[in-house]
Protein backbone atom coordinates (compact mmCIF):
# COMPACT_ATOMS: atom_id res chain seq x y z
CA UNK A 1 0.00 0.00 0.00
CA UNK A 2 1.29 3.65 -1.21
CA UNK A 3 0.89 6.69 0.97
CA UNK A 4 -0.66 8.24 -2.05
CA UNK A 5 -3.10 5.39 -1.83
CA UNK A 6 -5.06 7.10 1.09
CA UNK A 7 -7.54 10.13 0.44
CA UNK A 8 -9.26 12.38 2.21
CA UNK A 9 -10.36 12.00 5.76
CA UNK A 10 -8.59 8.34 5.99
CA UNK A 11 -5.37 10.10 5.07
CA UNK A 12 -5.70 12.13 7.81
CA UNK A 13 -6.12 9.30 9.75
CA UNK A 14 -3.33 7.16 8.56
CA UNK A 15 -0.92 10.54 8.95
CA UNK A 16 -1.83 10.89 12.50
CA UNK A 17 -1.20 7.05 13.51
CA UNK A 18 2.40 6.67 11.31
CA UNK A 19 3.91 10.11 12.07
CA UNK A 20 5.12 9.41 15.61
CA UNK A 21 6.65 5.78 14.62
CA UNK A 22 8.05 7.42 11.17
CA UNK A 23 9.95 10.24 13.31
CA UNK A 24 11.15 7.82 16.03
CA UNK A 25 12.52 5.70 12.39
CA UNK A 26 13.85 9.02 10.79
CA UNK A 27 15.13 10.46 13.79
CA UNK A 28 17.41 7.30 14.58
CA UNK A 29 21.26 8.80 14.51
CA UNK A 30 22.28 5.98 11.99
CA UNK A 31 19.84 6.81 9.68
CA UNK A 32 20.37 10.40 10.02
CA UNK A 33 23.79 9.90 8.86
CA UNK A 34 22.70 7.53 5.87
CA UNK A 35 20.54 10.49 4.80
CA UNK A 36 23.00 13.15 5.10
CA UNK A 37 25.16 11.23 3.08
CA UNK A 38 22.36 10.79 0.41
CA UNK A 39 22.63 6.76 0.14
CA UNK A 40 19.92 5.23 -1.50
CA UNK A 41 17.07 4.60 0.37
CA UNK A 42 17.50 0.66 0.35
CA UNK A 43 20.23 0.81 2.83
CA UNK A 44 18.16 2.55 5.54
CA UNK A 45 16.25 -1.00 5.73
CA UNK A 46 19.11 -2.67 7.70
CA UNK A 47 19.19 0.21 10.77
CA UNK A 48 15.25 0.89 10.61
CA UNK A 49 14.57 -3.14 11.07
CA UNK A 50 17.36 -3.56 13.72
CA UNK A 51 16.30 -0.82 15.74
CA UNK A 52 13.12 0.15 15.41
CA UNK A 53 10.90 -2.98 15.05
CA UNK A 54 8.00 -2.33 16.94
CA UNK A 55 7.45 1.46 14.64
CA UNK A 56 8.00 -1.03 11.41
CA UNK A 57 5.65 -3.60 12.51
CA UNK A 58 3.14 -0.31 13.65
CA UNK A 59 3.80 1.34 10.28
CA UNK A 60 3.47 -1.59 7.54
CA UNK A 61 0.17 -2.99 10.37
CA UNK A 62 -0.75 0.81 9.42
CA UNK A 63 -0.77 0.75 5.73
CA UNK A 64 -2.25 -2.52 5.16
CA UNK A 65 -5.33 -1.69 7.47
CA UNK A 66 -4.76 -4.30 10.00
CA UNK A 67 -4.73 -4.61 13.41
CA UNK A 68 -1.22 -4.73 14.89
CA UNK A 69 -1.09 -7.70 16.63
CA UNK A 70 -2.77 -9.97 13.72
CA UNK A 71 -0.62 -8.32 11.59
CA UNK A 72 2.47 -9.16 13.50
CA UNK A 73 1.31 -13.28 13.68
CA UNK A 74 1.47 -12.67 9.86
CA UNK A 75 4.79 -11.17 9.19
CA UNK A 76 7.37 -13.89 7.85
CA UNK A 77 10.22 -14.33 5.78
CA UNK A 78 8.28 -14.26 2.87
CA UNK A 79 5.87 -11.16 3.30
CA UNK A 80 8.43 -8.91 4.96
CA UNK A 81 10.93 -8.07 2.15
CA UNK A 82 7.78 -7.54 -0.34
CA UNK A 83 6.16 -4.61 1.83
CA UNK A 84 9.74 -3.10 2.75
CA UNK A 85 10.65 -3.43 -1.03
CA UNK A 86 7.18 -1.36 -1.25
CA UNK A 87 7.36 1.00 1.22
CA UNK A 88 11.14 2.22 0.22
CA UNK A 89 9.83 2.30 -3.51
CA UNK A 90 7.20 4.33 -2.69
CA UNK A 91 8.12 8.11 -4.24
CA UNK A 92 6.50 9.48 -1.25
CA UNK A 93 8.46 7.60 1.40
CA UNK A 94 11.39 8.31 -0.67
CA UNK A 95 10.92 12.02 -0.61
CA UNK A 96 10.14 12.12 2.88
CA UNK A 97 13.74 10.31 3.59
CA UNK A 98 15.51 12.62 1.20
CA UNK A 99 13.84 15.61 2.41
CA UNK A 100 15.09 14.98 6.13
CA UNK A 101 18.95 14.84 5.10
CA UNK A 102 18.22 18.31 2.64
CA UNK A 103 17.16 19.63 6.61
CA UNK A 104 20.00 17.53 8.51
CA UNK A 105 22.87 18.90 5.82
CA UNK A 106 21.31 22.49 5.49
CA UNK A 107 21.30 22.69 9.72
CA UNK A 108 25.00 21.54 10.20
CA UNK A 109 26.22 23.07 7.04
CA UNK A 110 26.56 26.05 9.36
CA UNK A 111 28.30 25.07 13.14
CA UNK A 112 29.69 27.69 15.61
CA UNK A 113 28.71 31.51 16.28
CA UNK A 114 28.66 33.89 13.37
CA UNK A 115 31.68 36.04 15.08
CA UNK A 116 33.59 33.00 14.75
CA UNK A 117 33.41 32.89 10.99
CA UNK A 118 33.97 37.43 10.99
CA UNK A 119 37.19 36.61 13.43
CA UNK A 120 38.40 34.08 11.06
CA UNK A 121 38.01 35.72 8.04
CA UNK A 122 39.76 38.59 9.27
CA UNK A 123 42.83 37.25 10.12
Amino acid sequence: MRLSDFKGEEAIEVFAEIVEPLSMIIGDKEIQELAKNKVMPVKYVKPALKNHKKEIIKVLSILNRKDEKEFEKELNLLNLPMMIVELINDPEVQNLFHSQGQIISTSSAYSGSAMENIEAEGN
